[in-house]
């Protein structure tokens, strides 16, 4: 009896385990659905350390999207066949993408707001970007997904007291592996990349009176 009650014991076992494994499975078949990434997302890291920028006011443009598709953010390839597509809530790539950097100078102290046009509200600098590569990807396999994401920005700061222009480009991927997917993993993936992009950005830049400058 005390063999046989082991016997059973491990069948079911057994039994709890294949069901955990196909409702993985099942989980993992693609039904074409849109999954929501925000553009900016929540921050989490600690405010860059350094001099505050004063009273230095900052307009930052839309960005211009050069990605080679455009499509949507990426997609989530899922174990049965079939794919989900990574995609803004609202709005467009380009302005989210602006507003991310206006967000995050603000909160390390800076004057920054998104503007339309340059000159239009006196600002002393005007940032404009380009968005080289954003994207993300995740492929369900068993038990797993594996996510990878990448941003790659040009960042442009024209100093409007002398006209003179620097240039910047930050670049940064970004991986991990999940055991069950929730599309909070890619969200905090793709902030995550924001944030070490402009807080790259700063480090490599210094305020200079009214102007912004390399250090």
């Amino acid at each position: 009896m005390h063999e046989r009650g082991k016997e059973v014991a491990v069948n079911m076992v057994r039994s709890l385990l294949w069901s955990v494994i196909l409702l993985g499975l099942v989980g993992c078949a693609g039904k074409g659905e849109r999954i929501d990434i925000a553009i900016p997302g929540q921050y989490t890291g600690a405010s860059v350390t350094g001099r505050a920028p004063g009273t230095l006011r900052v307009a930052v443009l839309p960005f211009e999207d050069k990605r080679a598709h455009q499509a949507n953010l990426g997609t989530r390839s899922h174990l049965w066949g079939g794919t989900s597509v990574f995609n803004l809530p609202s709005g467009n790539v380009t302005e989210a993408s602006a507003q991310a950097l206006v967000n995050y100078l603000n909160r390390q102290g800076w004057k920054a707001s998104l503007a339309r046009a340059a000159g239009q509200d006196g600002e002393d600098v005007t940032i404009t970007g380009i968005i080289q590569d954003l994207s993300i990807e995740a492929t369900s396999g068993v038990m797993h997904t594996d996510l990878s994401a990448k941003n790659t920005l040009m960042l442009q700061v024209r100093n409007h007291s002398d006209e003179s222009v620097v240039r910047e480009r930050v670049l940064g991927t970004g991986s991990d592996q999940v055991f069950w997917f929730e599309p909070e993993d890619a969200q905090a993936l793709t902030t995550e990349l924001f944030e070490k992009n402009f807080q790259k950005f700063l480090g490599d830049i210094r305020v200079d009176e009214r102007a912004i400058r390399l250090r």
